[in-house]
């Protein structure tokens, strides 16, 4: 997986890079085939964090606004966790089936 991450406005910190880069890499967990992971920072309006990631053809966004970037982070990513887990359901509730309803 690839995981870009771009800072707007302001220049980035090893450490807060690390911490996007790390919470990026939990993504694989939720949903394998996972493809690229874009992160974009900005203090133009608070700390914003957006994550935008490539799974199978699909394209998820989840983004946040809060008072410092570790809680903006957090919750970006949670919000991503919630659409990988949703896809998740979906696929193995479209692929499950009762092979014994056929015999």
């Amino acid at each position: 997986m690839i995981v870009n991450v771009t800072a707007r406005h302001f220049k980035m910190w090893p450490e807060l890079h690390d911490a996007v880069v790390e919470a990026a890499n939990k993504f694989p967990r939720f949903y394998e085939g996972i493809t690229r992971t874009d992160a974009i920072l900005s203090e133009e309006y608070g700390k914003f964090v957006e994550f935008t990631i490539h799974v199978d053809g699909h394209v998820f966004h989840g983004e946040d606004t809060a008072v410092d970037f570790d809680k903006s982070i957090h919750q970006a990513s949670d919000k991503i966790v919630a659409q990988l887990r949703k896809l998740k359901d979906k696929t193995k509730s479209h692929h499950a089936t009762d092979i014994s309803e056929f015999l």
